[in-house]
């Protein structure tokens, strides 16, 4: 397993002392003309923590059930876009996204904005 933090600029510094396999700062209030470069950024991350697991240094590895566990600190338009991402790069992919804070979540509740970046990211499939 690895992890990744995706996490607000301007709320890097209250994560001081966390460990995570990669961390991503992404902006604070993303729009929509701005959120499509940064969900190609972090689904390049998850790609390559992917394969350190399924394609590991050391031939005598073995890897059970490999993931990518991403945890959030940052707008919701993110928290759509890594549920998107989840089902997207499981389908085409076959990567394994966990996303624990999503069963805490309600996207039901999302603002229009995170919904229109969610509808874009349905576009791209």
């Amino acid at each position: 397993m690895k992890t990744l933090f995706v996490v607000s600029e301007k709320k890097v510094n209250s994560h001081v002392g966390e460990e995570y396999d990669s961390i991503m700062e992404v902006e604070h209030l993303p729009t929509t003309e701005t959120i499509q470069p940064q969900a190609d950024k972090v689904m390049a991350e998850i790609r390559k923590l992917w394969f350190e697991q399924v394609k590991p240094d050391d031939p005598n590895a073995v890897v059970v059930n490999p993931k990518v566990v991403v945890s959030l600190d940052a707008a919701p338009a993110f928290a759509a876009m890594l549920v998107n991402l989840q089902i997207i790069m499981k389908a085409q992919e076959g990567i394994e996204i966990e996303l624990p804070w999503e069963k805490q979540s309600d996207l039901s509740k999302l603002d229009e904005e995170s919904k229109e970046i969610l509808r874009k990211l349905d576009e791209r499939k």
